[in-house]
C-alpha cells in the first residue's frame, strides 16, 4: 500500500509527503496512518458495509493518509463514503503509477545552424486568367476536342512551343489561352461570343477551382516534358524516360551550371558482375513532380525523384515484383545522392537555362531553377557533413529577354469584364423592378 501511494496523502489535492525529514540528528518520521476505508469492527466508520471479515485489514481496504485527514474522513463517514474512498484511493496510485513511467529527462542536445536544401522550385509567375467557353462536347469526348485544336506555329526555333492544356467541365472548355482572342487555338471548339474571364487568385479559393487551375498546370507539365522526350505513367502518378527503341539503352545530354554538356544513362538493363549477361528488368529515370501552393500567392513545383521499372524495356513490371528492387534501391539514395538526383531534374527540364517556361501564348507560368533553400537550428545528422551546391545558371542578354517575354505577355482587360458583370446584374435589377 505504501509503494502505491507513492508515500503521500491519498486525499484529494492533498499530496503531503508521509515523511517528515530532520535536519537537527533526530531520526526522520513517517507520519502516515493506514485508514480503513470498511471499518475494522462492525461499530467503526463505514463499518456496517458488506465486507467480509478476512478483507477489512488487507491492502485493498486500506488507504494512506495524512493525520488531519485521517481524522477528518473517520469523522465525516456519510461525506466520506466507502464509494468516494475507493475512489481516492484508486485516483492517488493511478497518478502514481502515471509518474513512475514518465521517462528521466535527458540533456538537451547541442543545436547546430544549417542550410537546409528542400526539393522544390519556385514558380515565380503563373497565369492571370483561366478563360471559360461554352463548348458542345463532353467531358468524356477530350481526344475529339484534341483533334481539332489549331497549335500555334512557334515565331523562331528559339520560342518556347506554345502548350494548349484545356478542360472540359459543366459544358464550357476552360483554359489559360485566351480565348476572347480571334483564332485561338480552341475557336472550332467553341462559342467564341460567350467567353468568361475568370481570375486565377480568385478560383485558387475555392476548391474546385483550385482543383482545375492545378489540372491544367499538370497538363501544361504533360505537354511540356513530351516534348523533352519523356513519357507520364498515370497508375503511378510519376514522370519518366521510355526508351527510344526497344531493348536498346538510352542516354540523354544535360548542362549543369558549372560544366558545358554531361551524358547520363536513362533507360538501362543492370548487368551481372560474373557473367555480364542482363538481370531480366529495366531501370528507368523517373520523378514525380507536382504543384503546391504555398501562401495566398506563391506556388512551387516539387521534385521527387524516383525509379520506373519494365520487364523488357517497355512493358511495366508487376507490383509484386518492384517492392524489393525500389526499397533496396531508396535505401541506398542518402542525402546527397538524393539530391543530385533532384538537381538533374532540375537541370534537364530547364535545358541548362536559369527557368522554364510553360507558354500558353498571351500569359505563362515561370520556374525559376533556384532550388528552395532554408536555413534551420537543428540536431542534425550525425555523420552527414557533406556540403551541398545550389548552384544557379547565369543571366545573360537571351535569357533576360526569354523572361521579359514570358511575364509580359498581353495585357488582360479586366475592366471590360467588370463593365460586362455590373451591365448583368444592372439588368437582373432592372428586371426585379420591373416584375
Amino acid at each position: 500500500m505504501f509503494l502505491k501511494s507513492g508515500s503521500v496523502c491519498a486525499f484529494r489535492d492533498c499530496e503531503r509527503s508521509l515523511i517528515e525529514l530532520d535536519e537537527k540528528g533526530d531520526a526522520d518520521a513517517i507520519i502516515g496512518e493506514m485508514a480503513h476505508i470498511v471499518a475494522d469492527s462492525r461499530q467503526g466508520p463505514r463499518g456496517d458495509e458488506p465486507l467480509d471479515e478476512s478483507e477489512r485489514n488487507k491492502h485493498t481496504n486500506l488507504i494512506l493518509v495524512c493525520p488531519d485527514h485521517h481524522t477528518i474522513i473517520d469523522k465525516q463517514p456519510r461525506t466520506y463514503s466507502v464509494a468516494v474512498l475507493r475512489l481516492m484511493k484508486a485516483d492517488n496510485e493511478e497518478r502514481i503509477a502515471t509518474l513512475a513511467k514518465k521517462p528521466v529527462a535527458k540533456p538537451k542536445p547541442q543545436l547546430k545552424n544549417e542550410r537546409i536544401q528542400s526539393t522544390l522550385l519556385p514558380i515565380t509567375h503563373l497565369p492571370q486568367a483561366v478563360f471559360a467557353a461554352p463548348c458542345a462536347f463532353l467531358q468524356t469526348e477530350e481526344a475529339e476536342v484534341k483533334k481539332r485544336i489549331a497549335y500555334p506555329q512557334r515565331k523562331n526555333e528559339n520560342a518556347p512551343y506554345e502548350l494548349c492544356p484545356f478542360i472540359l467541365r459543366d459544358g464550357k472548355l476552360f483554359a489559360f489561352h485566351n480565348l476572347r482572342q480571334p483564332g485561338n487555338p480552341f475557336s472550332s471548339v467553341i462559342d467564341n461570343n460567350k467567353v468568361e474571364m475568370k481570375r486565377t487568385t480568385e478560383m485558387w479559393q475555392d476548391a474546385e477551382g483550385k482543383r482545375r487551375c492545378v489540372t491544367l498546370l499538370n497538363r501544361s507539365l504533360y505537354k511540356y516534358t513530351a516534348r523533352l522526350g519523356m513519357r507520364y505513367d498515370p497508375d503511378h502518378t510519376r514522370f519518366y524516360f521510355p526508351v527510344e527503341e526497344k531493348g536498346k539503352e538510352r542516354s540523354v545530354w544535360y548542362r549543369s551550371p558549372n560544366r558545358d554538356r554531361i551524358e547520363r544513362l536513362v533507360a538501362w538493363e543492370p548487368k551481372k558482375k560474373s557473367t555480364g549477361e542482363g538481370k531480366g528488368f529495366w531501370w528507368h529515370l523517373a520523378a514525380r513532380l507536382r504543384f503546391h501552393q504555398m501562401s495566398d500567392d506563391q506556388w512551387c513545383l516539387s521534385i521527387r525523384p524516383e525509379r520506373h521499372l519494365t520487364t523488357d524495356s517497355e512493358t511495366p513490371m508487376p507490383p509484386h515484383r518492384i517492392g524489393r528492387r525500389v526499397t533496396s534501391f531508396k535505401a541506398k539514395m542518402y542525402n546527397d545522392l538524393y539530391f543530385k538526383e533532384v538537381v538533374f531534374w532540375r537541370d534537364y527540364l530547364s535545358q541548362g537555362q536559369p527557368r522554364f517556361v510553360l507558354n500558353f501564348g498571351s500569359q505563362s507560368a515561370v520556374v525559376d531553377v533556384q532550388i528552395v533553400a532554408l536555413d534551420v537550428e537543428w540536431i542534425g545528422i550525425p555523420g552527414d557533413e557533406k556540403e551541398f551546391k545550389n548552384e544557379v545558371y547565369e543571366e545573360d542578354l537571351f535569357t533576360l529577354s526569354e523572361r521579359e517575354e514570358a511575364i509580359a505577355g498581353e495585357e488582360l482587360d479586366w475592366n471590360e469584364t467588370e463593365e460586362d458583370a455590373n451591365e448583368e446584374t444592372h439588368d437582373e435589377e432592372a428586371e426585379f423592378v420591373e416584375y
